[in-house]
């Protein structure tokens, strides 16, 4: 299946960082800080993520059919890639890091300050040994996982695999692979033992680890014929005294020339030990040289035939034969036909006597202790965490193997097996069960690995090793969360509320800006889910406060992608989440675009990766409505909300609208209130929901008027209009003039649509419903352009109100636009204003109480302006006003009553009256004829006390 989208090239992304080799330093901030931030951000970041998203889109199982044990191979080369493409880029690490080296010498060497200018600017870039230690151990952690997951993971009917061949094994092969299919844990033992060998195979060649011991043992370049020393002293000796033959160490010659007895006076392996003397100092060198080159390379897991031509080099070839029974590293190497199981373990148990009570050095004990699965003699020479683990699970193997050849052969091996001594690992640890979490404890307590242990790579490492990742997971999103949270309630990442029943060591997990770490842990949760599900496993359906803990890793890695500006990767790491964490991680990493090319992108990006966009666009807006908890806010504009300034009407004004009392014109918000806004842009971009459309915009809407938040309402009414909507989303509806953008003309259009059956059960209300819905929508929306033409007549009046800038005429013409987008938006906050709505709706009742009053006092007064300013026939609006509110019954005169404000109604009408009563008389000095039929005259509407 093709990828769900492409990803960009390696020279497309090679501009986002100056190499793909830098680590970023962590950030003096955490990411919770920057959770609300959308500027452009300076994270950069390398080929690595590219590679990683494009690697498992390619291999996303979530978008295939077919069998599961398909799709579990998916997710095995999913691994292979990691491991390879890590591996490569330790390899390029290193080669880097050497050329730095040669040319730092090349600078140092006399006659070359006349360095080439191209390689002077190469010199420049700096590979630190920590950067290329971190790479190792990444890709170390891709190779163990891709090696013990498909055993941990096999198909049901292969997970047990069986030995249909009745006949007795032959070969030591055949024992071997007998013994593997009998023991389920030697399995995953042999392929722990097969990583380390893998991972050690990694380090500097053999013959460098042995350098030193080399230089010491003062032979130059040569590197064979043995104890050059020790022969030359016992050949001089001969010389002196003109002896022949083999020199007796009793004899009287020999100890006036070796002097206290100490040097051997043969050459052969076992002198030294038989005859309780010494090499030349140079020569026991050598002789550590040796067995630690022996070592290494048992510990690599090198073949019989590498050991074999590496001691050939140094002719000691006998050194070889000591160790070829059994390369567990390698059990296809060097066939032994008709294996006899006794001998191996006869041959064992004198390889452990020679551990113990043998040999000359830490070295060769530490050989013989290899190969006879000691632990004492091993642990010895082991410099690291690796090599511990190691020592350990070669012990664990090769007497698991011991005990299978034993009990094979039968009670005469038994009785024989008994007479001689050898390390029983299996009993060591005890219960086998615990065996791997215990000896990683114990590797974490031992002073000598501590702090290698405690490393996070090497605790992943571990967990994995101890087949404990769960609770690993678990532990490092319980980190992260309290990381998040540190300083300031985190969003993308909640705290746990979950009870510890240990303490966690914080050192063993990465923190928020060790973005590699993220990663690596973020992808091995993807995996391990995936083949969790894909297995059936009860780990899939774990406690929700866990799988909530271990998403931490995802959310958090998601939100460096963010950061660093690469939303195109976010919805495929988001799709990995469980669902309700899925869409809020959406939401919150995808709520800084804007635009409806970009935002289209994305939702195309999540159809393709199988990701619901209806159910994405029905839970943005409820993540940020439940951030703020709009439902239970109270009301705060109920007796705060004022437009009108203190003082009595004026003839020319009446009552003073505050000028700008709504504010900057822009209509971009900051923080929740732009969130809010972008949210319902986006619901606008998703195909249907247009009930939902509605009705989240109206909680918007609810939730700024009850704040008195008259900007952050207008500028939702002019981002997200109802018509917007409308055309938007019911692309049937056409209207008269497209081009028209006003806020209640539309409303007529909808009532009148006779919506078919097929669109009602897609709304899932009925069509009585949805007109409700969509009537509160326009009413809330009408309210707020109404205001905010009056802000703009207010201010007009202010300027008319200043002698020294007297209005220009276009001013006026403006005028008359914005009076008759008063008067039309004010016609549904006149007739039964939130009134209509298919539920009792508390916030609708506190809203005209908060607003029906002032804002019919402001009309008034604006129609008293407008009616001087503009046109005398705005004053005759305010009769048929008070006509409307003297109506029995009247809602609106309830809400001056309740509110106490009848008398201010009444003197604004008062004032208007008397406004038109004097500008007619100016006009034509007596009352219209049209004024007379109405009863109208100055003294009417005089208000006495």
């Amino acid at each position: 299946m093709a990828p769900a989208f492409n990803f960009p090239s390696i020279s497309q992304t090679s501009s986002r960082a100056s190499s793909e080799n830098q680590l970023q330093e962590p950030p003096h901030h955490e990411m919770a800080d920057l959770e609300s931030t959308y500027r452009q951000s300076t994270v950069r970041v390398g080929n690595d993520v590219d590679f990683f998203a494009a690697e498992l889109d390619r291999y996303n199982t979530d978008l295939r059919g077919g069998p599961n044990s398909e799709k579990r191979a998916q997710i095995f080369k999913l691994l292979d890639s990691y491991y390879n493409y890590t591996r490569k880029k330790v390899d390029r690490l290193q080669a880097s890091q050497a050329g730095e080296q040669n040319r730092g010498a090349i600078w140092q060497r006399p006659g070359s300050v006349e360095m080439d200018i191209d390689e002077a600017d190469d010199s420049q870039f700096s590979v630190s040994a920590e950067e290329v230690r971190r790479a190792e151990e990444e890709a170390q952690t891709w190779d163990l996982l891709r090696r013990i997951l498909p055993l941990r993971y096999q198909d049901s009917e292969l997970a047990e695999p069986k030995n249909d061949s009745n006949q007795t094994p032959q070969s030591r092969r055949d024992w071997w692979e007998e013994f593997l299919i009998t023991d389920s844990v030697a399995r995953e033992r042999k392929i722990v033992l097969e990583w380390l060998q893998n991972s050690a195979s990694r380090g500097p060649p053999v013959d460098e680890v042995v350098s030193e011991l080399q230089h010491n043992a003062e032979r130059g370049d040569i590197l064979a014929h043995g104890w050059l020393h020790t022969r030359h002293k016992i050949k001089l000796q001969k010389s002196v005294n003109g002896y022949q033959g083999v020199l007796d160490p009793n004899a009287a010659t020999s100890e006036s020339h070796l002097g206290s007895n100490i040097l051997v006076t043969q050459l052969d392996p076992d002198a030294v030990t038989r005859q309780g003397r010494k090499l030349e100092p140079q020569d026991e060198f050598f002789e550590r040289a040796i067995w630690l080159g022996c070592f290494e390379m048992l510990r690599r897991g090198c073949s019989m035939s590498e050991i074999r031509e590496w001691c050939a080099e140094r002719t000691e070839l006998w050194r070889t034969a000591t160790i070829a029974p059994l390369p567990l590293s390698n059990p296809q190497d060097e066939e032994q036909f008709d294996f006899e199981p006794g001998s191996l373990v006869l041959w064992r148990r004198m390889c452990y006597a020679a551990a113990r009570d043998g040999g000359t050095s830490e070295y060769d004990r530490a050989v013989y202790g290899l190969l006879a699965g000691d632990l004492e003699s091993v642990e010895k020479v082991c410099k690291s965490w690796d090599d511990k683990l190691f020592a350990h699970y070669n012990a664990l193997l090769r007497t698991q193997f011991d005990l299978f050849l034993m009990k094979k052969g039968g009670k005469d091996l038994l009785e024989i097996a008994a007479r001689f001594p050898a390390f029983n690992a299996v009993v060591y640890h005890c219960e086998p069960a615990t065996v791997a979490k215990r000896l990683i404890a114990s590797l974490e307590s031992d002073p000598k690995t501590s702090s290698e242990a405690l490393r996070a790579s090497k605790s992943l490492q571990a967990a994995i090793v101890a087949n404990d990742l769960g609770r690993y997971l678990f532990h490092q999103g319980v980190v992260l969360s309290k990381k998040a949270n540190a300083k300031a309630k985190s969003k993308l990442i909640p705290e746990i509320n979950f009870p510890m029943s240990e303490q966690i060591n914080e050192e063993k997990y990465v923190g928020l800006g060790d973005y590699d770490g993220l990663r690596t842990l973020a992808h091995v949760l993807i995996i391990v889910n995936t083949l969790d599900r894909l297995h059936g496993s009860k780990r899939e359906s774990a406690h929700k406060a866990i799988r909530q803990a271990q998403e931490n890793i995802l959310t958090s890695y998601v939100s460096y992608l963010r950061l660093a500006n690469l939303e195109e990767l976010v919805p495929l790491y988001c799709s990995k989440l469980h669902e309700d964490r899925l869409y809020e991680a959406l939401g919150r990493n995808l709520i800084h675009i804007v635009g409806d090319e970009p935002r289209e992108h994305q939702l195309i990006i999540m159809t393709k990766l199988g990701i619901d966009i209806k159910e994405f666009g029905r839970k943005l807006p409820l993540v940020y409505l439940n951030d703020i908890n709009d439902k239970s806010i109270r009301c705060d504009a109920k007796g705060q909300f004022r437009i009108l300034e203190e003082g009595p009407a004026t003839l020319k004004y009446g009552r003073i609208v505050r000028p700008d009392f709504i504010g900057d014109d822009s209509n971009d918000m900051e923080g929740e209130n732009e969130e809010l806004i972008r949210t319902l842009e986006w619901l606008i971009m998703v195909p249907g929901l247009f009930f939902e459309t509605c009705t989240y915009a109206i909680r918007v809407y609810k939730y700024f008027l009850k704040r008195a938040d008259l900007r952050a309402a207008r500028a939702l009414s002019v981002r997200v209009s109802g018509r917007y909507i409308v055309m938007e989303k019911l692309t049937f509806i056409t209207f008269v003039d497209e081009n028209q953008d006003d806020a209640h003309g539309w409303f007529d259009e909808v009532t009148n649509h006779d919506f078919n059956e097929a669109f009602l059960r897609e709304c899932g209300v009925s069509r009585d419903r949805l007109l409700n819905v969509v009537r509160n929508l326009w009413e809330l929306e009408c309210l707020v352009r109404a205001l905010d033409s009056m802000e703009t007549l207010a201010s007009m009046a202010g300027l008319s109100r200043d002698p020294s800038h007297p209005p220009a005429r276009e001013m006026w013409t403006q005028a008359g636009g914005d009076v008759r987008n008063v008067k039309n938006c004010m016609q549904p906050v006149l007739n039964n204003w939130l009134m209509v709505s298919n539920e009792v709706d508390s916030d609708f009742q506190d809203l005209r109480e908060a607003y029906i009053p002032e804002t019919i006092i402001a009309y008034i007064s604006t129609l008293h302006f407008a009616g001087g300013a503009v046109s005398r026939d705005n004053f005759m609006e305010c009769m048929d006003l008070a006509a409307l509110i003297a109506e029995k019954d009247s809602n609106i005169a309830e809400e001056f009553i309740k509110s106490g404000r009848m008398k201010e109604l009444l003197v604004s009408f008062a004032a208007c009256s008397k406004a038109l009563a004097v500008s007619t008389a100016e006009s034509k000095g007596k009352s219209s004829k049209r004024h007379r039929e109405l009863g109208w005259s100055r003294e009417l509407w005089s208000i006495k006390p």
